[in-house]
């Protein structure tokens, strides 16, 4: 067997703070590497598709314009704030409201108003600025989300790309067996019409024939089945993508070894490591804009404009307005609410600190266990390897004893079950090795780096 070796390096530079570390390369170009390197022209062009038509990459791209929309909502903040308003009103004030008019009333009139009005809230202890670095992280987030859901498809079309070419491989197996069961049969029918052999044998060849021939619509129809999935996850309609991959397609020469530089910086730059870290951050930000709401706020509000009892003379002499100037706002007796509010913040950031950790606890784990079960999975494939081979050459001694006369036909029967039994192992071998690769992508974030 041709030896292949596979050296996954990678390496970060560690920092007090995961907020430092660099952005890691976008998925859809890290991933593209990985697909390229198994040899699969199929399935680089599949992963493509899905990368640009899955709908829940779609939707994770608008969550991404979203908190870009609600970061940009936040930084208006930090500018004045001007509204326009024009308007007519027809009034009549009663004379009670004025005791020096004798108890007449006024005459009804018409205002004519039209202006502008501006409020500036002039961040001196930093409260709007922390709200914009939080929407800021936020984002930061939101895009590390996308970069997930996409390590998350490609990983799973690919354990389904598998799928298919593994059990497309033991439909061919079963497929080969049941012909070599067939002439099997044939064989002994023929003996017992040349008077040479006994129905006995005949029917436990037929038996076992059947029961081969009986397993292949269970995995033609997981076939199907495989076939839709992958359809959907492409986005198109389930039957869109059955035709092209129709023809069974041998699964990839596996590496021998896969190695890890530092395993646990790597998984801290995973997406979903990296997003909760950026809500950590988010909620650290949201925490000390919270928390300035103790203190004082210094505004300055102006207004201009033009107020006339008629619309002839508006914007004329005596019609013109204005007011400017600053304004000192302070809870002093809502200070229990300022408390409440900073206390929640307070609670949401150790959520989200804990949440952080445990992401990369879970990153960990899931490295070491994709390893792991990639090199168990590639040293049983070798095994089962071994054994199928040891299968067919024992199969076929059995079928020369039998025909030379010094061993019974329930050998080469028990040899035949052996040969399949082994064969489609190896085909479920094979597909589960090359799963379990998949799975070492999914675990490092799709950050592949040969």
């Amino acid at each position: 067997m041709r030896k292949h070796c596979l050296v996954l390096t990678l390496a970060f530079a560690l920092g007090s703070s995961p907020v430092a570390a660099q952005q890691p390369a976008d998925s859809s170009l890290t991933g593209y590497t990985f697909w390229e390197s198994l040899g699969d022209s199929t399935l680089g062009r599949l992963v493509g598709e899905a990368l640009r038509a899955n709908h829940d990459v779609r939707a994770a791209a608008a969550r991404v314009r979203e908190a870009r929309a609600q970061r940009l909502e936040a930084k208006l903040d930090l500018f004045p704030t001007v509204t326009v308003a024009a308007g007519y009103t027809r009034q009549k004030i009663a004379g009670a409201s004025f005791p020096i008019s004798g108890g007449g009333s006024f005459p009804a009139q018409d205002i004519w108003d039209g202006g502008f009005d501006a409020t500036w809230e002039v961040d001196v202890f930093g409260r709007v600025r922390r709200n914009v670095q939080g929407r800021g992280a936020l984002t930061e987030a939101a895009q590390e989300d996308l970069r997930d859901v996409r390590v998350a498809l490609s990983a799973e079309l690919a354990r389904a790309y598998f799928d298919l070419r593994g059990t497309q491989g033991q439909l061919a197996v079963a497929e080969r067996n049941a012909e070599n069961q067939r002439r099997t049969f044939e064989v002994t029918q023929q003996r017992l019409d040349a008077g040479r052999g006994t129905a006995f044998d005949t029917e436990r060849a037929r038996a076992q024939l059947s029961s081969t021939l009986a397993a292949i619509p269970a995995l033609e129809s997981r076939i199907a089945a495989v076939q839709y999935r992958i359809g959907v996850l492409v986005g198109r309609p389930p039957l869109g993508v059955a035709p092209e991959l129709e023809p069974a397609v041998a699964l990839p020469q596996l590496p021998e070894t896969v190695s890890l530089v530092n395993p646990d910086s790597l998984a801290r730059h995973r997406p979903d490591v990296r997003a909760a870290e950026r809500r950590l951050a988010a909620e650290t930000a949201f925490t000390r804009s919270a928390r300035a709401e103790y203190l004082p706020r210094l505004s300055l509000n102006g207004g201009a404009g033009f107020t006339s009892a008629d619309v002839g003379n508006f914007g004329g002499d005596g019609t013109s307005r204005y007011a400017v100037g600053p304004v000192i706002s302070w809870p002093a007796l809502n200070l229990g609410r300022v408390k409440a509010r900073a206390d929640a913040a307070r609670a949401r950031q150790a959520e989200a600190e804990a949440r952080y950790e445990q992401s990369v606890l879970r990153a960990m784990q899931e490295t070491e266990t994709a390893l792991v079960t990639y090199q168990k999975a590639r040293g049983r494939l070798e095994r089962l390897d071994e054994s199928a081979a040891a299968s067919e050459r024992a199969a076929e001694l059995a079928r020369l004893r039998f025909e030379g006369g010094v061993a019974d036909f329930l050998q080469v029967l028990d040899a035949q079950r052996t040969v399949l039994d082994a064969q489609d192992r190896l085909a479920q071998g094979r597909t589960d090795a090359t799963t379990a690769l998949v799975e070492v992508y999914r675990a490092i974030g799709g950050d592949w780096r040969q």
